[in-house]
């Protein structure tokens, strides 16, 4: 099968400096690699309160000639043992709750994002790496203008952002977080992204600049050096499922999102018909199922041998029972962001990277705001620094793609902590099952699950829906209007005759481009 070629490739993502650094890129003559370096590291000016240099991410490439990988840059826990690993808790009003994150010393896991960046650019990139980082440094050194969005992020995370003297200088240099329409600016991070543009990646894991990452989280932190001078990046063999009339691919254990995503996919086709008639009562019952599946303890055996298989075969036909449901922590900021692209030549990526809400340690002349794996609850469900020292933290982020005829069809991801698997499942069958356009798949109206309460956006359910949902049990709690809390997706569809549609989505300040 022939596809017309695009002239230069198609970028969604959450924020229009992000998407613009990835098209410049294409239009230049860049694969779709040196768009995603481009992108993600401008995203740290652009989206700063939802990923950074020292975060984590996985990236899903399916090149158009090679077998997909899919490499795993998400945060490990360190080896150190301090006599006083403690944590330091902030509590975030979110207006109808208050939620406490954990930040400082002991909050810092392995900063293996940017390693991530630069292993996938040394294996699959085209431009010189200087060209690549090229816009992501001209916008740290300019500046990005905070839109309403992020501007709003920065002032919910002000006790963090302005918790060393250094972050306030960064995120709140005058009385209060920079606001809406302000341009952030960050020159140490131009000068370090400049250097490693330069020479290389070392420096930041085996050079002066690990030694100063090491430094700021002593002496109760439990980052080393030899965490720094271990391997940052695992390739692995994404995690596929057949299922809807096509191949879908996303991220493995000892992620949990991706075999949550795709087992709320082979549960649901092998229900009765999906359509819009039984949306509202099937798309429930997905939920329910892959949170149980959680809750019964997934995160505890997620590391063991075989784990995806041996779910996918045991756990599909159980999807209406009841079991007690242990409380699961509900990241309502969910502080992740998901990009994707793809280039004229069929080069897809699927991106999705997180510092966390940060650790309120910015790294002195460096522009480097210090990730907060280690304290955050979504993560860490068996308590804090329980992990063994030197294994993965069990991420909900999930980039995927699904594909039909052995070419890619479907190109999406999430941000949104706990939501990731409900918004990534809703729009993906929306667009393959009921034949909704992206943009309208990633559009409508979302639900999501937390034990026996399902919340719903505005303009899904009629009132005999909503009495039928109760009377299964299902607690609803209805918003009054599209939340940033159910997600943020950003997509690329290509059909079947290669026409190729993208879009970001507005609850984040999703933005999309094709040409």
């Amino acid at each position: 099968m022939r596809f017309p070629k695009l002239s230069h490739g198609a970028v969604a993502g959450g924020h229009p400096a992000t998407v613009e650094a990835a098209a410049g890129i294409l239009m230049e003559g860049g694969n779709a690699i040196d768009a995603t370096l481009a992108a993600v590291c401008t995203s740290f000016m652009a989206e700063p309160a939802l990923t950074g240099p020292a975060g984590g991410g996985f990236m899903l490439v399916c090149p158009r000639d090679r077998k997909p990988m899919l490499l795993d840059g998400f945060a490990r826990m360190p080896s150190g043992t301090p006599e006083n690993p403690e944590l330091i808790p902030i509590p975030i009003d979110f207006g109808d709750t208050i939620q406490t994150f954990h930040i400082g010393q002991a909050s810092v896991g392995t900063p293996s994002l940017m390693a991530m960046l630069f292993e996938a650019h040394a294996r699959l990139g085209r431009m010189p790496i200087a060209d690549a980082l090229a816009p992501a440094i001209s916008a740290a050194r300019d500046g990005v203008r905070l839109n309403r969005l992020q501007a709003s992020f920065l002032r919910l995370l002000t006790p963090i952002l302005t918790h060393t003297r250094e972050a306030r200088r960064m995120y709140a240099p005058g009385e209060e977080t920079l606001p809406e329409g302000a341009l952030f600016r960050n020159s140490d991070w131009a000068n370090v992204l400049e250097m490693l543009s330069l020479e290389g990646i070392e420096e930041m894991y085996h050079g002066d600049l690990a030694r100063a990452i090491v430094t700021c989280c002593q002496p109760d932190g439990m980052l080393t050096m030899d965490d720094m001078n271990r391997t940052q990046v695992r390739i692995r063999k994404p995690l596929q499922l057949q299922a809807w009339q096509g191949d879908w691919m996303t991220n493995p254990p000892p992620a949990m999102g991706g075999l949550l995503v795709a087992l709320g996919l082979d549960f649901l086709e092998r229900r009765p018909l999906l359509n819009e008639d039984t949306w509202t009562q099937e798309i429930p019952l997905a939920l329910r199922h892959i949170a149980l599946l959680r809750a019964q303890g997934l995160d505890h055996a997620i590391h063991e041998p075989g784990i995806a298989q041996n779910i996918l075969e045991t756990h599909l036909n159980h999807g209406t029972r009841k079991t007690p449901v242990k409380w699961i922590p509900n990241n309502r900021h969910g502080s992740t962001t998901h990009l994707s692209i793809t280039d004229a030549e069929g080069t897809s990526v699927a991106i999705t990277t997180s510092n966390g809400e940060g650790s309120g340690i910015v790294v002195p002349g460096t522009g480097i705001h210090l990730n907060n794996m280690l304290g955050e609850e979504d993560i860490n469900p068996g308590g804090f620094h329980r992990i063994p020292a030197g294994k993965e933290l069990p991420s909900m982020m999930a980039p995927t793609i699904f594909f039909r005829h052995g070419r890619p069809s479907l190109i999406l991801g999430s941000g949104g902590s706990n939501r990731l698997r409900s918004a990534i499942l809703q729009v993906a069958l929306r667009h393959v099952v009921l034949g909704d356009s992206i943009e309208k798949a990633v559009r409508f109206p979302r639900m999501h699950n937390e034990q026996d309460e399902l919340d719903v956006e505005p303009g899904l359910l009629d009132e005999a829906t909503l009495q039928s949902l109760e009377r299964r049990g299902w607690r609803i709690r209805a918003w009054s209007e599209s939340s940033v809390y159910f997600g943020g997706v950003h997509a690329i569809a290509i059909d079947s005759q290669g026409a190729v549609t993208a879009a970001g989505d507005p609850r984040r300040g999703g933005v999309a481009w094709v040409q």
